[in-house]
């Protein structure tokens, strides 16, 4: 019996051929020997390779792949700056995060069904991703600039927000790290002491126009943190009336609250993936 191993991309193939008792009669040695050689020839020639995988309709964190490099590509045609490195990690996942949001979609940072669609269009300016910003209240910013460019800054956009909570102040920051540049600047109201406001460094997360808490309050343009952690206006009712207009000082159970316009250039402006100082 002769056998032939044929080692291909995806496994390994072993074809058992049986010898028939009359192949010395049909075959002499000559031609056995060329059927030798037709057998080794290798699957794969020199300069030709297997078909790459086709494309997954589903990609997520930890995946890689070349499919996970076209969405990388496809990304920064939105103006995005993603490493095309075929590996869908924490830059790519807020990257997509911040499309779906500008795109009205669900912000989980996976591509599937109308994230991919819509990836696949040809990109329009309202939902581009601005890497530049023009300054709104540049109050005291070479001071701020001065401060935060001393810090140990990460971000993964041009953005980053800083947050003093013995100011009650909140900085809105355009550039990279170390050439910060002060493009707006607001009144806030942190936590109390019994529900003080985590502090540390974070990463803009998901946003929504608007919830309800648990008394039946509204708070408008939200924005994630930490966990249930959030930047979000001051208080309403359902009707619209404000309940609680209180800045300055602390006040809230440990999200940042902001004027309404103020959380609203956060939900507007921000991208997600920007990194947070709360200090």
């Amino acid at each position: 019996m002769k056998r032939v191993l044929l080692i291909g991309i995806v496994g390994i193939i072993i074809f058992s051929f049986s010898a028939c008792s009359s192949l010395s009669d049909m075959y002499n040695k000559k031609d056995t020997q060329k059927i030798n050689v037709v057998s080794n020839i290798n699957p794969h020639p020199k300069g030709k390779k297997p078909a790459s995988p086709a494309p997954r309709n589903i990609l997520k964190a930890g995946d890689k792949g070349n499919d996970v490099k076209d969405i990388q590509k496809r990304l920064n045609k939105f103006g995005y700056t993603v490493n095309e490195d075929g590996d869908f990690g924490e830059q790519t996942v807020y990257a997509v995060m911040d499309f779906q949001h500008r795109h009205g979609l669900t912000t989980d940072g996976i591509v599937k069904g109308s994230t991919l669609d819509d990836l696949k269009k040809k990109p329009a300016s309202d939902v581009m991703y601005k890497p530049t910003a023009q300054v709104v209240s540049g109050f005291n910013s070479a001071e701020v600039e001065g401060i935060i460019d001393k810090l140990d800054t990460s971000s993964y956009t041009d953005y980053y927000i800083m947050v003093s909570i013995p100011q009650q102040m909140v900085y809105i920051f355009n550039g990279s790290s170390g050439k910060w540049k002060l493009i707006n600047s607001f009144q806030c109201a942190s936590g109390t002491g019994g529900t003080p406001t985590v502090k540390g460094h974070f990463f803009v997360g998901i946003k929504g126009p608007q919830f309800e808490s648990q008394n039946g309050v509204i708070l408008k343009y939200f924005t994630q943190f930490q966990g249930n952690y959030l930047f979000h206006s001051v208080l309403f009712d359902k009707r619209g009336n404000l309940v609680d207009g209180t800045l300055g000082r602390s006040a809230s159970h440990g999200c940042i609250r902001l004027a309404l316009e103020n959380a609203k250039y956060i939900y507007d402006n921000v991208p997600i993936g920007s990194g947070i100082l709360i200090q």
